[in-house]
């Protein structure tokens, strides 16, 4: 048993052996000694055989994905007797989970959790997909994750490596999540529909329907409708919802209506739009509609609460049927997660756009469709570039460096890496690096750790992590406007997420709990914040990162892609090139979006009808000699419309990147390698002459001879120790 164990390695849990052990045959490899050990750090425990006589069919203590095979299990229906006499310790039979009355002492139930689910969930997810739990939902997003249901919480793992957890049955607000100011939210992920009306009338009809539900909101939940105001970028916003989930978000991702920073900013903004024929800047309206009934069924169920609250249906706008809905979804037969959008050539944009979500309380859908998809028409119309990207401090001069890509690529962490204060090395490296070049450049007179103290606090600083505005000033050249007041930022790999979480209150999104999307049984059923679409709220005044967005020039662009299959880790290129990968804008998972944005409705338009990558370039190249029915999709007046707000964009970035040093960063090379390739842009521009193609190679070559940086075959540092890596 000893040798089977070092063969197994570390961390990997091999059953005692037994004599009639129903433990499943395990896909086996040859461990260091030749022992056969099993390729999964957790066994497989057929629990079929230990159910109780009266638990075998029908149970609801027994819960069951949609191969039949068992996903939870209460521990009673299970005969621990039967378990024991078969040699096999409970713990390695799956994680337990203990439910805790209110007091968070007396104990109500327990669950088991099979570890066989972790890897079964990876090879068949759809029977896993949606499953309900009697403890919440399963969700396969990047792994198998748990949301936990209303009034459950989460308290923690107790020593026996049980999840304890508290029901609280007068809990009833299906917002608030499992941890300490965290928010559930009722739809998971983007909207399944984007509609585009490209007739104004339409759209008005859309909107006068929407208002008509509101109304309708009010009456059967007795509760009036919410409204928020903000600011983003300058431009004001009104949010008219039912959820108030949303009214919050909204309140808290941007800025006030009255925000100093953000009146500077409407002030430069109204100059532009009278140089360019005196109007106003438009104002944006966000209609928010959450629980529209699905189905005919529920529709008239709705119908009976709104006659009991003795209001008409017929003299809100509603139809006497769902199915003569405007957002009724015929492809679907239901109405279906929905943003619904004017669609216009930006001349014909009014001084008010209004924007329709349907059934979803994601904030990501209000943040892209709602607030930034307009306000990059918006300010199309006064030359402005909106770009999904950061922008952080990496050099002395104190100027911006952007980085563009899609969702994967790494924007987030390359603002925030070298800002993070709380991992000390990464900033201790940083001051490293700089006390080199200071002696290398040997300022005769200038005391080097005094010149060191003045630089350093001023570089590394984020500024912005998803999204800015990026325009040309005559003074400063081109610079970049702030969009957000908060991060929303993926908690997954977010810097210094555990110091946040321990010093401060940030409102989390969509928290969920691992149930093997970790792979791991340490984790599973723990809240990890690592599921894929979970999100933070990270207020800049709470310190743990060197924050200031400032409107600041830019130095450089750094395109980020995540590729492996290409033959370098950094390339310059001029802007022609660079308009090619803008408009490709390839995804880490081989997908597309056009100027590395899904958020703008024109790029929605174009993912939707599959004209991307190549074939947008293609449809491009088309318009610009005037055949304009490739972008519409034969429809050349949809067409028009397109290329009339997607040339817009390339046009200013075209002019932009001619101006801007525009470089694409290869993710593949590896986290800390991939931060040393942005640092390095930044601040030695030259350390490559024109950088026309670096490989990975070189680039190791280069910071091992500069600044003796070494690293792994993953771009991992070589040269920090772990000691260093975990000092405080």
């Amino acid at each position: 048993m000893k040798k089977l164990a070092e063969a197994a390695g570390a961390g990997t849990m091999v059953a005692p052996a037994a004599t009639k052990s129903p433990v499943a045959p395990q896909p086996t490899t040859k461990g260091s000694r030749g022992a056969e050990v099993t390729k999964h750090p957790y066994p497989t425990v057929q629990l079929e055989t230990f159910l109780t006589p009266r638990d075998r069919k029908g149970s609801k203590r027994v819960i069951r994905d949609r191969s039949e095979a068992i996903a939870f299990v209460r521990e009673d229906a299970l005969s621990l007797d039967r378990i024991r006499e078969a040699g096999i310790p409970l713990y390695n039979v799956g994680r337990r989970f203990r439910v805790l009355g209110p007091d968070g002492i007396t104990e109500q139930e327990r669950w088991i959790a099979p570890f066989d689910v972790i890897h079964r969930s990876r090879e068949n997810p759809k029977d896993f997909d949606g499953l309900v739990l009697p403890l919440g939902e399963l969700i396969h997003d990047h792994g198998l994750y748990l949301k936990l249901a209303p009034g459950i919480a989460e308290l923690g793992i107790n020593d026996r490596g049980d999840i304890l957890l508290r029901r609280d049955t007068k809990q009833k607000d299906p917002t608030v999540g499992p941890v300490l100011n965290s928010f559930n939210t009722v739809i998971t992920g983007r909207a399944k529909r984007l509609v585009t009306r490209t007739i104004y009338d339409e759209h008005r009809t859309d909107v006068k329907e929407a208002l008509g539900w509101l109304k309708a909101f009010e009456a059967v939940d007795k509760a009036k409708t919410l409204i928020s105001r903000f600011c983003c970028a300058g431009v004001q916003y009104t949010q008219k919802g039912n959820v108030p989930y949303l009214k919050k978000t909204s309140q808290v991702n941007f800025f006030a209506p009255d925000d100093a920073e953000m009146q500077v900013i409407a002030k430069a903004i109204e100059e532009r739009f009278k140089e360019r024929g005196g109007k106003r800047a438009p104002h944006v309206t966000i209609l928010s509609l959450m629980g529209v009934p699905k189905t005919e069924a529920e529709y008239r169920g709705f119908l009976l609460r709104l006659k009991k609250a003795r209001v008409s249906a017929q003299k809100l706008g509603l139809p006497a049927t769902l199915k003569d809905s405007r957002l009724w979804d015929p492809d679907s037969k239901a109405v279906v997660t929905s943003n619904f959008v004017y669609f216009a050539p930006l001349k014909e944009l009014g001084e008010e756009v209004t924007i329709l979500t349907v059934n979803t309380d994601y904030h990501g859908e209000v943040k892209s469709r709602g607030v930034l998809s307009p306000l990059m028409a918006i300010l199309s119309q006064i030359d402005i570039i909106s770009a999904h990207a950061g922008a952080a401090v990496l050099n002395r001069k104190g100027t911006a460096t952007t980085f563009t890509g899609p969702t994967g690529t790494g924007k987030t962490t390359a603002g925030a890496f070298w800002a993070e204060k709380n991992e000390r090395y990464r900033r201790e490296e940083l001051k490293r690096r700089y006390r080199l070049d200071l002696e290398r450049e040997g300022q005769n007179g200038v005391d080097l750790e005094e010149e060191l103290d003045r630089i350093f606090p001023n570089v590394g600083i984020l500024c912005q992590e998803d999204w800015i505005e990026i325009l040309h000033d005559e003074r400063r050249g081109w610079v970049f406007w702030s969009t957000e007041r908060c991060l929303y930022a993926r908690t997954g790999g977010f810097p210094g997420l555990k110091f946040v979480l321990a010093e401060n209150t940030p409102i989390l999104e969509n928290v969920t709990a691992d149930f093997g999307g970790a792979r791991s049984i340490d984790s599973l059923g723990r809240i990890t914040h690592d599921y894929f679409p979970e999100r933070i709220f990270y207020d800049p005044t709470w310190g743990h990162l060197l924050y200031d967005r400032t409107s600041r020039p830019i130095a450089a662009n750094d395109v980020l892609e995540r590729n492996p299959n290409l033959d370098f880790c950094v390339k310059r290129v001029g802007a022609d090139e660079a308009m090619k990968w803008l408009l490709i804008g390839r995804t880490p998972g081989g997908k597309y979006e056009p100027l590395y944005n899904a958020y703008p409705d024109f790029s929605g338009l174009l993912m939707s009808y599959g004209i991307v990558g190549d074939k947008l370039v293609e449809a491009v190249k088309a318009a610009e000699h005037g055949d304009l029915a490739k972008l519409g999709k034969g429809d050349a007046t949809l067409g028009r419309a397109i290329y009339d707000k997607l040339k817009v964009q390339l046009d200013l970035w075209r002019k932009n990147c001619a101006q801007v040093p525009t470089y694409i960063v290869n993710g593949a090379a590896g986290l800390e390698m991939t931060q040393d390739m942005n640092w390095l842009l930044s601040e030695h521009p030259e350390a490559f002459g024109d950088w026309q193609k670096v490989t990975t190679t070189e680039f190791q070559a280069y910071m091992g001879d500069q600044y003796g940086v070494t690293y792994t075959d993953r771009g991992t540092w070589t040269h920090i120790t772990a000691a260093q890596r975990a000092a405080r």
